[in-house]
């Protein structure tokens, strides 16, 4: 189980003190946690029972915290399913406890899918649009860690990790996007998710989006840059080949919310490479540190998926 501050019913209780949730019915530790710890709550006011998310952060001290957190509690505020914090009583989100940073959020309804189809597409794509223009006000957008030049400095660092044919992959892609970086700075920008991946999202039975989850990645960047990230994970396979219907829908759901400009649709090849390289990227990185780590360590997630969807966007256009 992924709990690393284990707490007590007192702890627990104490900490509801501060809010108008109730009194605590049970808790249980979340298993899924990677970094942080956890808990379902469950509170009971009024002879009615709601679910809360705990979250205790073990690697942020407050100021990070708040800085990552304020894009939901801001989305929240629009009336967003996103696990925006809730305030205590003195109007105040964040907190300590066991000397850790923590906040509690409703628990969202839905759950995860598996294998995304065009309707789940196409309701992604209404979401992420409605998520764009709501961040739109929140000034001060975080710089993307992972962005370009993270791309370009990056790159010499793991090529020692590939093939030679993999390294003139490498190469040649980022010669590309280098001469197309006008093109990006001019495309629509704004807060991004940055990593809405289908495990990311919760759906209630009628195929509607009950939450869309971690935005702790969130950050400056173009707006068709997030819709590409969605299309090369939801939209087709480990391979890259795009699974009937799905792009369409995805394109087809965001666009009834914010209509694509000219540049957009014309860059749009352009942004689904890119959000190929920067996945690769990453998860070269991510076997790299476990390697030096764990030794034999089993990787969770492959990086050859992501140099194949590179390949097969840089032969295959989508309009």
């Amino acid at each position: 189980m992924s709990v690393y501050t284990s707490l007590s019913q007192s702890d627990t209780e104490a900490f509801l003190a501060h809010f108008e949730l109730g009194t605590l019915v049970s808790y249980k530790g979340i298993a899924a946690g990677i970094e942080n710890t956890n808990y379902f709550v469950t509170c009971q006011q009024q002879g009615r029972q709601s679910e809360y998310v705990l979250t205790l952060f073990e690697h942020h001290n407050n100021n990070e915290v708040r800085e990552f957190v304020r894009l939901a509690h801001h989305l929240g505020q629009q009336g967003l399913q996103v696990p925006a914090p809730l305030a205590a009583r003195d109007g105040e989100w964040l907190h300590s406890l066991k000397d850790k940073p923590a906040i509690i959020c409703p628990r969202l309804p839905g759950e995860h899918i598996h294998d995304p189809q065009p309707q789940h597409c196409e309701a992604i794509g209404r979401a992420l649009a409605e998520l764009h223009l709501a961040a739109l006000p929140l000034h001060n957008r975080r710089n993307d860690s992972r962005g370009f030049d993270w791309w370009v400095t990056i790159s010499p660092e793991l090529s020692s990790d590939l093939t030679r044919e993999e390294q003139t992959l490498l190469e040649d892609e980022l010669h590309f996007q280098t001469q197309q970086r006008a093109q990006w700075l001019s495309l629509p920008q704004g807060w991004i998710h940055g990593d809405l991946f289908h495990d990311n999202a919760l759906f209630t039975a009628d195929g509607q989006v009950g939450a869309i989850l971690d935005l702790y990645n969130a950050c400056d960047g173009a707006l068709l840059y997030d819709l590409a990230i969605i299309a090369n994970d939801w939209c087709c396979d480990i391979n890259g080949e795009w699974k009937a219907g799905c792009v369409e829908a995805l394109l087809n759901g965001y666009e009834s919310v914010r209509p694509l400009n000219d540049a957009e649709k014309t860059s749009w090849n352009l942004v689904l490479r890119g959000a190929a390289l920067r996945f690769w990227l990453s998860r070269l990185l991510t076997r790299r540190i476990q390697q030096q780590q764990a030794g034999e360590m089993a990787l969770q997630k492959d990086p050859a998926e992501f140099k194949n969807k590179l390949l097969a966007r840089r032969t295959v256009t989508v309009n």
